[in-house]
């Protein structure tokens, strides 16, 4: 724990950490109410997998391209152009949500707004965090303390969201987002970065094909994200159900959605601490493939639980397992790149965690549909076990090379 607490010395990080920290709750609690408009507006679990799916679809489009374009600008100012951005959506939304102009199309058409924005501002984030940590042991742990924040956020942002839309409807989260990337805009505003590397712009003309072409030249790379993906799809098939177990399992309503996501979001920050704690690279890939098999025990939880008690158990262990993974795909990535393509690689790191997203909610959707929501927890779980099983003689060769290697990530690149 001192280990984290250490990279609270950078002024940069302690600014971007508290910025960062009350925006994401507002956009915790945006998300929760937009969820639950959505599943309102279909009510159909069907139609819920299927527009979530095409809401989050342009993610998948973008990312890898976004990444390379990303690491032509300054990544501080680019920050500040997104939020402000972000903050007019969501003030555009509070309004139509008050005087209660949004249709089924006008949502859809906002969250895809939202999502093209996403693809942009996510790897921009990834980016500018080792410019923030200018004594490079602390990066495990600023990388860390971003995911602990995030999901910090999702455990009160959700349970807020739900409070509020009980008392007031869904219009006040919306403006509640708007007004936290004030804070975000500022924070970035206040900080003294170092200037970024020369180079980089004449470098990246083929960006997106040359930052798959080094991750397909590192064995551990392609195993680490091929390997995330397929797991995180079959997580994501579950998430986006939540809004119908919270109706119709456990009878919450919206209260419900907020305590079930927010058990996500705790679970998570759990997750996220163990991960930090490790200050050696070696280390992570056993516990990687250990929150795989955690994640597939929580989903066969998940489908035998019939009331709140049990659920929230299965949402909290999900929530740990599925972030733990994240958290330690993210260390290894960051600390085997260079920060002048830096973002263009993260960006397929962050392809296994959007482009699973519309993936998993058409297959959750279409689960749902044919198995009932406890049957297609249960598929879920077996089949994250299923590819954790296959990928076991992988992940086992990939340690032993590590640990004869000192733990570094990226051996030397072989035909």
């Amino acid at each position: 724990m001192l280990t984290l607490l250490h990279t609270f010395r950078e002024r940069d990080y302690r600014l971007f950490f508290a910025g960062q920290g009350l925006s994401l709750i507002g956009y915790w609690i945006q998300s929760t109410a937009f969820n639950w408009l959505l599943y309102q507006l279909t009510d159909s679990a069907l139609m819920l997998g299927y527009l979530t799916a095409l809401i989050n679809l342009p993610v998948l489009l973008l990312l890898p391209f976004a990444g390379s374009l990303v690491d032509r600008f300054e990544r501080r100012w680019l920050l500040i152009v997104l939020q402000t951005l972000f903050a007019i959506l969501a003030l555009a939304l509070a309004v139509l949500a008050h005087f209660e102009l949004l249709t089924l199309p006008l949502i859809v058409l906002m969250g895809c707004l939202m999502s093209v924005l996403t693809a942009f501002d996510s790897p921009s984030r990834q980016a500018i965090v080792p410019r923030l940590v200018r004594n490079r042991d602390n990066l495990p742990a600023a990388i860390s303390l971003n995911s602990m924040l995030f999901n910090t956020a999702r455990a009160i942002g959700p349970p807020l969201a739900g409070w509020v839309m009980a008392q007031t409807g869904p219009a006040p989260c919306f403006l509640l987002n708007a007004l936290s990337y004030l804070f975000m805009i500022a924070a970035l505003l206040l900080m003294c970065l170092a200037p970024p590397l020369q180079g980089a712009k004449t470098r990246r003309v083929q960006g997106a094909l040359e930052n798959l072409r080094f991750i397909l030249a590192a064995p551990p790379l392609r195993y680490l994200l091929l390997s995330y993906t397929l797991v995180a799809v079959a997580a994501m098939s579950v998430y986006v159900m939540l809004p119908v177990w919270a109706g119709e399992v456990i009878g919450g309503g919206p209260q419900g959605l907020g305590w079930l996501m927010g058990g996500i979001g705790a679970g998570a920050l759990i997750g996220a601490a163990l991960i930090g704690a490790q200050r050696e690279p070696a280390r992570l890939w056993p516990m990687f493939r250990l929150a795989a098999v955690l994640l597939g025990l929580s989903l066969a939880l998940l489908s035998i639980a019939h009331g709140f008690w049990l659920a929230m158990l299965a949402t909290i262990l999900l929530g740990l397992a599925y972030i733990a993974q994240g958290v330690a795909a993210n260390t290894l990535l960051q600390l085997s790149i260079e920060d002048d393509h830096r973002a263009g690689v993260m960006a397929f790191y962050l392809l296994a965690v959007f482009g699973t997203i519309p993936v998993g909610n058409l297959l959750g959707g279409w689960l749902s549909q044919m198995l009932g929501l406890h049957g297609a927890a249960l598929a879920g779980g077996i089949a994250v076990l299923a590819v954790t099983a296959l990928f076991w003689p992988t992940s086992t060769r990939v340690i032993r090379d590590l640990a004869g290697s000192n733990g570094a990530l990226v051996p030397s690149r072989e035909p």
